[in-house]
């Protein structure tokens, strides 16, 4: 007999398969239990992951308990060698007592350490935003099915369901899950009740598409996420150059089945809707469809779409919105500089609005453009209330207004913005990283870590938490954690691995500043042949403690338009900068007296 075959043979004798069986089972069931007891005692979903942890920790505790004893009628007894007298006594002995003591400190310490982290796991730090109650016109459009059978048709399926999030969300009286947060639910396969609630809605649209050359047909239903029950149904059918007319009366149609009235306004907007030219809608769909999959391919393909749309019809705003939303992406991704992006951006988004004043989408559009492009406060916050005035559920527009608020020092009203954005977009990891951004603003670096670690955890792949760890634990004095956290920002979000060798070759657990410093200078010497943001050099210098030349960079990001320029007031933390007067009198050069009268108090 094989060693291997002795040991199975061993483990099923110390019944340790049936032993690891029932665990499981066990396991299984106390996460189920506490799937279903979590969200009546108000504890965030989050929070499961504990008990998955606790059953992984403990399993091993009670497989050496299996192998060592066993239950018997007359209690607790020692598993016997497998050749023994029969006067072997199965007693417990000291040694036995001491086992076991020491299994149970383990597994106490293991289920008492996963209890309190599950009482400190907090709504609003994870992708289901929590809020007590349910809006009762709270509405969910999920991926509307592509009954055709031609997967070519899919930019167009997915556009009808932006479409029809978008004359949603033109209702006051409705609030509007965004699309982003739908997704995840093409074909997850879970409850109508089970998605209601991780979406926090009262109300799920289902629907589905079918086109046949220039005819599409509509079928849509209205469902109670609550009951699992069905509210009502409806098809509705046209050529595809009235598509905006069919968008509108089925926006029309559902709101008068969930019982909200409609505005004067709101009303004449849909009445208004007219035709448009079907191939410039088809070019935008597409344009649509590869700008939200931000790779440089489908950049350069959206690029040619939305020409193409604005080809065809000159008057189609929509098309020139596109533009401009590639603009502004194509800046984010550093595909072009800000001195283009100020260029280049604001034309078409100028020419959207004159087309059609009252598109939200371009008033968003202009407000970022206002804010991170020319520091014109004022404006800028006019345009922002515009467009959550137009869309009251555009969550791209409340959680932006949010960081504009904070970049002001509009605090309060920053973080009531993002808890709006939240909840219309809550499984989205894009907006819960910017909420760990706001936590920054608010000097929350604890609570900004937890949201930024949970992002990381729940999006693979997602690097936009990278920078706010750095940051985070910098201010917490966790320096080996920042500067992990610090590599991973230009390894993973910047693309310099360069960078983040120089700062994990340097430091040796003592020399954080000497580290920052290293990595400083090698970043100042890319920027010399690459395009850097000068903010990334001023923050490493600010961390080495070279305030001088850390001011140095930041006034070239105020010159150069760089996005991270506004923040500068309210993401800057330390004391010694902040009293400087060239700092002070930069955030005066920007407007933000706000933060320049604050810290004029520390001198």
């Amino acid at each position: 007999m094989t060693r291997l075959q002795q040991l199975v043979t061993e483990l099923q004798r110390r019944k340790i398969f049936r032993a690891a069986g029932i665990f499981i089972v066990a396991a299984w069931v106390a996460v189920q239990v506490a799937s279903l007891v979590f969200p009546a005692v108000n504890v965030p979903d989050a929070a499961l992951r504990y008990v998955w942890i606790a059953a992984f920790l403990l399993f091993p505790l009670a497989m050496v308990f299996a192998w060592s004893y066993d239950f018997t009628l007359t209690g607790l007894m020692r598993t016997p060698p497998a050749y023994v007298s029969e006067e072997f006594d199965l007693s417990l002995r000291r040694a036995d007592y001491l086992i076991l003591s020491a299994l149970a400190v383990v597994g106490i310490a293991i289920s008492w350490q996963l209890t309190e982290s599950i009482r400190d796991t907090e709504p609003g730090t994870t992708f289901e935003n929590r809020v007590k109650d349910i809006h009762p016109n709270s509405i969910a459009v999920l991926p509307l099915d592509n009954i055709s059978g031609d997967s070519d048709q899919q930019y167009f399926v997915s556009g009808m369901q932006a479409a029809m999030i978008a004359g949603l969300s033109r209702i006051r009286a409705l609030r509007v899950t965004s699309k982003t947060s739908t997704l995840r639910y093409r074909e997850s396969g879970e409850s109508l009740p089970e998605i209601g609630r991780q979406l926090r809605v009262a109300k799920i649209i289902e629907g589905s598409i079918y086109r046949f050359k220039n005819r599409v047909r509509l079928e849509v239903q209205l469902l109670d996420a609550k009951e699992d029950e069905h509210i009502w149904s409806a098809t509705f059918e046209d050529e595809i150059e009235n598509i905006m007319i069919l968008q509108s009366r089925v926006a029309q149609a559902i709101a008068s089945q969930v019982r909200v009235t409609l505005s004067a306004d709101e009303q004449g907007r849909f009445d208004d809707a007219t035709s448009v030219n079907p191939a410039a809608y088809e070019a935008f769909l597409k344009g649509q469809f590869h700008i939200e999959r931000f790779t440089p391919q489908d950049m350069a393909l959206a690029a040619g779409y939305f020409q193409q749309a604005v080809e065809l019809a000159p008057d189609y705003p929509l098309g020139y919105w596109g533009l401009s939303r590639l603009c502004g992406f194509q800046r984010q991704a550093g595909h072009i500089t800000p001195e283009q992006a100020s260029e280049q951006c604001l034309p078409p988004l100028l020419k959207a609005l004159d087309l059609d004043p009252f598109l939200p989408e371009a008033h968003m559009g202009y407000a970022n453009q206002l804010t991170w492009q020319q520091n014109d406060w004022e404006r800028a916050d006019a345009a922002f209330q515009r467009a959550i005035e137009l869309n009251p559920s555009y969550a791209e527009a409340h959680m932006f207004y949010s960081h504009y608020l904070g970049i002001v020092g509009r605090i309060e009203e920053s973080a009531a913005q993002m808890q709006l954005a939240l909840q219309l977009d809550p499984l989205n990891p894009f907006v819960h990283a910017l909420h760990a951004v706001q936590l920054m603003m608010i000097d929350d670096f604890e609570g900004a870590l937890k949201v930024a670690e949970d992002v990381m955890a729940s999006a693979p792949g997602f690097g936009f938490g990278h920078g706010t760890m750095w940051h985070g634990y910098f201010l917490l004095g966790e320096y080996d954690k920042a500067i992990a956290s610090a590599a991973n920002f230009f390894r993973n979000t910047r693309g310099d691995p360069t960078v983040a060798e120089v700062l994990e070759a340097v430091y040796d657990g003592t020399n954080f500043a000497e580290s920052m410093m290293h990595a400083a200078e090698v970043l100042t010497e890319h920027a010399e042949t690459a395009r850097v943001p000068p903010s990334d050099i001023g923050v490493l210098y600010e961390q080495a403690g070279a305030i001088e030349k850390a001011i140095d960079w930041f006034e070239i990001a105020y010159r150069e338009h760089d996005p991270d320029a506004p923040y500068m007031g309210a993401l800057s933390k330390i004391a010694e900068i902040n009293a400087h007067p060239r700092y002070q009198q930069l955030l005066r050069d920007m407007k933000l007296d706000y933060w320049a009268d604050k810290y004029s108090q520390l001198e």
